[in-house]
């Protein structure tokens, strides 16, 4: 009898995410674990199994890395996992889609949506993310992730996102083309159309489109808005990663016109006053040395 287990394949979405800036944050939240433990150890709070486990060590915790852990388990905790797939690995999140089901369930759109929401609960913690999206054949089991897609969309993020966005490969944007949302009807306007931007031969997420999800639609622009320009403070002195969020801002800027000029009115779930797009036109994002 064969009992050699079968690794089967089957299409998916993968989307491969990196959290920009990571990398520096590490060594702080090593720094700060290590602290944690000096001062509890010299308070006397650290009790002799934390202090001495056989199997752990000694004990130690940092709040900014625990931080980061539930904000990416709150957002891709609204999955759902007969349908979605999620890694993650340091700075790297890798979330799978399935291919359309027999009741004809967006699941590409709500990979998108998904992605959006994740974009943006790391922003409110100060983080930006980039990455890629693709869709082929690819084995996607408990503690398998293998497949050409995963490949391809560590590619995308690692050599052409650039910037801090989501490009979507050419098979990933003919999936979409091919099945139609079954929420086309409520959202073809406002969520759909301008979920996809174009920048020559890329197409990518337009992240920003998440404000037809929120109900503090000022707030969302405001924290946006603080979190960009901050970035762009901090890195006034390293071009190479000032034109990552002079880029980003521009992105911004360009929104609030679309959003202010037509978007915010195609809204059926809020109501734009005047007053309310006079206040996100002042969120623009001003920059320069």
């Amino acid at each position: 009898m064969n009992t050699e287990e079968r690794y089967i394949y089957s299409n998916r979405a993968v989307a491969f995410l990196d959290v920009l800036g990571f990398q520096n944050k590490l060594q702080s939240f090593e720094e700060e674990a290590v602290d944690f433990h000096n001062v509890m150890k010299e308070e006397g709070e650290l009790s002799e199994t934390e202090e001495d486990d056989e199997q752990l060590g000694p004990y130690y915790y940092s709040k900014s890395a625990t931080e980061f852990i539930e904000t990416f388990n709150y957002a891709i905790s609204k999955l759902d996992t007969e349908k979605f797939s999620y890694y993650l690995f340091s700075d790297n999140i890798c979330i799978t889609a399935k291919n359309i089901n027999s009741n004809g369930e967006k699941s590409l759109i709500e990979l998108l949506l998904v992605i959006s929401e994740l974009y943006f609960e790391f922003v409110q913690k100060g983080y930006f993310l980039r990455g890629g999206i693709d869709y082929g054949l690819f084995i996607d089991q408990s503690s398998i992730a293998l497949g050409v897609p995963l490949a391809t969309a560590y590619k995308i993020e690692s050599s052409l996102a650039v910037f801090p966005r989501i490009i979507l490969s050419n098979d990933f944007v003919k999936q979409l083309e091919i099945y139609p949302s079954e929420d086309e009807k409520v959202f073809s306007s406002v969520l759909e159309n301008s979920l996809i931007k174009n920048s020559c031969e890329f197409q990518y997420l337009n992240i920003f489109n998440h404000i037809f999800k929120i109900e503090q639609k000022e707030e969302f622009f405001e924290i946006f808005k603080k979190n960009i320009s901050d970035n762009l403070l901090l890195s006034a002195q390293k071009e190479h990663i000032f034109v990552k969020y002079k880029w980003l801002a521009d992105e911004f800027n360009d929104f609030i016109e679309k959003y202010t000029g037509r978007l915010a009115f195609l809204d059926e779930n809020y109501e734009a006053t005047d007053e309310h797009i006079d206040n996100v036109k002042k969120m623009k994002i001003s920059y320069g040395h």
